[in-house]
């Protein structure tokens, strides 16, 4: 199981710096349906009680680290899209307060 734990581990690790290029392409789409598949083999990884290994442990932690960088980055986004709705909503409202008048 613990070669089998450790394929699991760095294809979950290899999708995960694979989301934050896309993240950083704005492929939002694709981000979330890698997240499947890699949600997948987390839980595979994880189906078991045994303990890491230091080396499972250290690869485990860095997509935990990576993870932090692709919800922020979601986050921005998040923000940058509900200002961008605020404005068009904004721009709405100006131009039926116009056509109101007229």
């Amino acid at each position: 199981m613990s070669q089998q734990r450790e394929q699991l581990l760095d294809e979950a690790l290899r999708q995960t710096h694979r989301m934050l290029a896309l993240a950083t392409e704005d492929a939002w789409q694709e981000v979330v349906a890698l997240e499947t598949e890699r949600r997948a083999l987390l839980e595979q990884a994880f189906a078991t009680r045994e303990p890491l290994s230091e080396s499972l442990a250290t690869r485990v932690r860095k997509i935990l680290e990576l993870d932090k960088v692709l919800m922020e980055a979601s986050l921005r986004i998040r923000d940058e899209i509900g200002t961008e709705l605020g404005q068009i909503n904004r721009g709405r409202r100006g131009t039926e307060a116009y056509r109101a008048s007229a």
